[in-house]
Formats: structure tokens, C-alpha cells, sequence
């Protein structure tokens, strides 16, 4: 007896085992501890509400796998790990975005895996991750945000509004649909300028740095406005005066010019040759004035006290006559030269040298245009020879013959062989 119940325990128990693993089967099948996933990783920014673990995984609404976890991501995102069904992972390319849809309006959502119409070939891989996502504004939040609108609106306000809209757009609908049609025909032409108009505004900041930069230096220029325009309401008068003057002048510089129009026409036909001649001289005029302004400490030395400081001597052999055949002419064409201008470095210890032969006219060399220097800078002959000189000759002229040794000395001094 003992034994038969003992048998029926153990029965009882295996039975319960049976039962219990039944259990377990069923739900392990229902979901789905057997099946076998190629996980791959959604990121998201947040996947809103009313999306469980096994939400469905569809392409082109076809279920190709399964949610298996949600978790939080990084930068306050979050990841989802899909379970793609092996048969079914190599339907779907590699650029998938993903999209957290619902499935109606207030039911469930699940993950759609969006085909782009263009991109690269090839099958998404196990352990790839989509970082594209589109989530679907959930009606919640549309109502939370249209929420605080309507209870600012006032039903009654709103009901006026609209029933004055209404009564407006009645019967007005062609009129309407042509504006519509009108403005999408405008839209249409502008589009394609767009990225000009961008273009534009892009540009038009840099401007606008510019003018930034500037607008300091304008306020001050019209600030310096304001203060002239006072002065010139202040000057009122004088000016007004001026202006007449102006005027008068005007009217005489218009009589002077009507009068003498022929002659300064005349004139500047005239000029027009002189004027090409100094324009090809022209390079000489910055040494030559130079020059000047260095000689006039040489200049200033020789006239000073309002008497002329030289040493004067006269040559005996002169220069020759001029002949018919000297006639001048204009018949040097060499161009400009500053002959050795404005630092000259010749003086009594260096002498000039002969002034180039210049096509003047002059048949031969006259000897009239060369510098002919002195044998040395002192007096020929000595101090002693100058004061018998002044002696002989005041005897024969009279007190002052300075005059008198100059022109005398040099005969002196030939005929004594000096």
C-alpha cells in the first residue's frame, strides 16, 4: 500500500514538473527566448511614449525583427537595440534612417526602417549602428502645446473671428484660388534665386561689419558737419558777400574771355611748341633749381657788404671775331643733362672742363663760350710788385687806380716775363 502511494506521489510530481515545464515552454515561445537575433544599434534623441520592449521592426511594412532593449544614450539621447531576424537582414541596405512611428493615433509605436531613394549599395552588417532617426510628434504634445492656447483664446472672441473670416472668404473662392495661384507662380520664379538671395544676406553681414568699423569716423564727419554749418550760419554774411563778389568776377572774367577768345586760342596754339620743349627739359628743372639753392653761400660770399669779392684777370690773348658764317641757329637736339648739376665739384684747384661743342651756329670754336680758368688762384707776381704798381700809376692817374692795376697787371707781367 505504502509503495502504490509513494508511486502515485512521484507520479504527482513529475506530472506538476511536466505541467510547470509546459508552462515555461509556452511562455518562452510566446516570447521568444528560442528565437535568434543579428543586433544592430538605433540611436535616437528620445523615443517618446508607448514604445514596449517587441515593438515591431518593419521595411517598407514588412516585420523584419524586433525592439529588444531600450537604454539611455549618450548627450541625454537614447539607444535601441534591434533584433533583426537572420532571414531578413540582408534585405535591408546599409543607409537605412530609422523613424519611431505610431502604429494609430493613440496606439503603439514601432521602428521603421526608412530605404533612401539613392545612397550606397550594400546590406546593413551585424552590430551596425543607424544614427539617423525621425521620431513622429505624438498627439500628447500637441495637445499639451495647443493646450495653454486655448484657454487664452476666448471661445466667444474666437467664434467672432472666424465667423467674420467666413463671411469675408464667401464667396470669394475663384478670387482666392487665382491669388493662390498667383503667389505660387511668383514662389516658382524665386526659388531658383534663393541661393543668390543668401548669397546676398551672406554678404550683406560682411557689409554691415564694415560699416560697423566706419561708423565711429561717420559720427565724427557728421559731427564736424553740425559744427561747419554753424560756423557757415555764423559766416552768413561774409559769405553772402563773397558770393557776390564771385559773381562779379564772373561776369568780368565773362566779358575778359568773350572778348579775348580769339587771342588765348592763339596763345595756347602758340605755347603748344614751347610747352612740348620744357616738358622734354623738364627732368633738368629738380637739379638745376637745386643748384641754384647750393650756390647762394658761394653767391652770398662774393656779394657781400653790397660789393663784389673777386679776383679778376684779364686774359691777353681774346677771342676771334665773329664771321657771317656764325649766324645762330636752333640746332641742338641732345635732351636734357644736368652737367654735373647740383653738386658741382669743380673749383679754381679743379677746373671746368671745355663746355661740350653745342650746335649753336658757330663755324669753329671762337673760344667765347669756354671757361678759361687762371694758372693758380694768387695775384701774379707778389704783394710788393702790386703796392709799386699803385704807386706808378697814381703818379700818372691819380689817388684810386685800383681799377687801373687790374687792367695794367697783366701787360706788366708779360712784358717782364712772368
Amino acid at each position: 500500500m505504502n509503495k502504490l502511494l509513494s508511486a502515485h506521489k512521484a507520479l504527482g510530481v513529475v506530472f506538476l514538473c511536466l505541467l510547470l515545464l509546459g508552462v515555461w515552454l509556452t511562455y518562452a515561445t510566446f516570447t521568444k527566448k528560442f528565437a535568434s537575433y543579428e543586433r544592430i544599434t538605433l540611436t535616437t534623441s528620445n523615443i517618446g511614449l508607448q514604445l514596449p520592449i517587441r515593438a515591431d521592426v518593419k521595411v517598407r511594412g514588412v516585420i523584419v525583427g524586433e525592439v529588444l532593449e531600450a537604454s539611455a544614450g549618450d548627450e541625454r539621447g537614447a539607444e535601441l537595440t534591434l533584433g533583426i531576424y537572420p532571414d531578413k537582414i540582408d534585405d535591408i541596405p546599409a543607409n537605412v534612417t530609422g523613424s519611431i512611428v505610431p502604429k494609430t493615433l493613440f496606439g503603439e509605436k514601432y521602428v521603421s526602417l526608412v530605404v533612401p531613394e539613392t545612397g550606397p549599395s550594400g546590406t546593413i552588417q551585424a552590430g551596425a549602428v543607424i544614427d539617423r532617426t525621425e521620431v513622429a510628434t505624438e498627439l500628447e504634445e500637441v495637445l499639451s502645446d495647443i493646450y495653454p492656447l486655448l484657454r487664452t483664446v476666448r471661445p466667444a472672441d474666437l467664434n467672432a473671428t472666424l465667423t467674420a473670416l467666413s463671411t469675408a472668404l464667401e464667396g470669394r473662392g475663384e478670387q482666392l484660388g487665382s491669388n493662390l495661384e498667383t503667389v505660387d507662380s511668383y514662389l516658382k520664379r524665386i526659388n531658383p534665386e534663393i541661393p543668390a538671395l543668401l548669397e546676398d544676406l551672406r554678404l550683406t553681414a560682411q557689409v554691415s561689419d564694415t560699416y560697423a568699423d566706419i561708423l565711429p569716423e561717420v559720427a565724427q564727419i557728421l559731427d564736424d558737419t553740425v559744427k561747419t554749418t554753424g560756423t557757415i550760419e555764423e559766416k552768413e554774411a561774409a559769405l553772402t558777400a563773397t558770393l557776390r563778389d564771385i559773381r562779379s568776377f564772373s561776369d568780368t572774367a565773362r566779358s575778359f574771355l568773350d572778348a579775348n577768345e580769339a587771342n588765348l586760342r592763339e596763345a595756347g596754339e602758340l605755347s603748344t611748341r614751347t610747352l612740348a620743349v620744357v616738358a622734354r627739359y623738364s627732368p633738368i628743372f629738380p637739379c638745376m633749381s637745386a643748384g641754384i639753392v647750393k650756390a647762394q653761400g658761394r653767391l652770398a660770399e662774393a656779394f657781400r657788404g653790397y660789393e663784389l669779392h673777386i679776383v679778376l684777370e684779364t686774359l691777353i690773348d681774346q677771342p676771334r671775331a665773329y664771321t657771317p658764317a656764325d649766324a645762330p641757329k636752333f640746332g641742338e637736339d641732345r635732351g636734357p643733362d644736368c652737367l654735373g648739376l647740383p653738386d658741382i665739384p669743380y673749383s679754381q684747384d679743379n677746373p671746368y672742363p671745355p663746355l661740350p661743342k653745342i650746335n649753336d651756329g658757330m663755324n669753329g670754336s671762337t673760344e667765347k663760350g669756354n671757361l678759361r680758368p687762371a694758372p693758380s688762384a694768387a695775384y701774379q707776381g707778389t704783394p710788393d710788385d702790386v703796392t709799386a704798381l699803385r704807386g706808378a700809376l697814381e703818379a700818372e692817374y691819380g689817388a684810386g687806380a685800383d681799377i687801373n692795376v687790374v687792367l695794367a697787371g697783366p701787360a706788366v707781367a708779360a712784358g717782364s716775363g712772368r
